[in-house]
């Protein structure tokens, strides 16, 4: 039988690998676009900086979910746990 909470435990650590990975092809891009540079490819070059900036924004934003959301028990008590703002931003 799995634990309570097992299940819940696992996804996050794949949302963290799929975060790892995104960082991966992130310090990838300086090399590729000297490499394109190099090249005189400036249309490659654009599309590289694009896919930068979405992974910038795709890393930040899974971190802050996996952030936010991680700690909130699991279970019956999550409903309870979110209305009582544990988990969320206090303001």
């Amino acid at each position: 039988m799995q634990m309570p909470g097992k299940g819940l435990e696992r996804r996050f650590q794949r949302l963290r690998a799929v975060v790892s990975t995104w960082q991966f092809r992130y310090n990838q891009l300086p090399d590729q676009v000297v490499s394109r540079f190099d090249e005189s490819d400036l249309d490659s070059i654009a599309k590289l900086l694009v896919e930068k900036r979405e992974l910038e924004r795709l890393i930040r934003d899974l971190n802050e979910f996996i952030r936010r959301w991680e700690d909130v028990p699991s279970g019956l008590d999550s409903r309870a746990a979110i209305r009582s703002g544990v988990g969320g931003d206090e303001d």
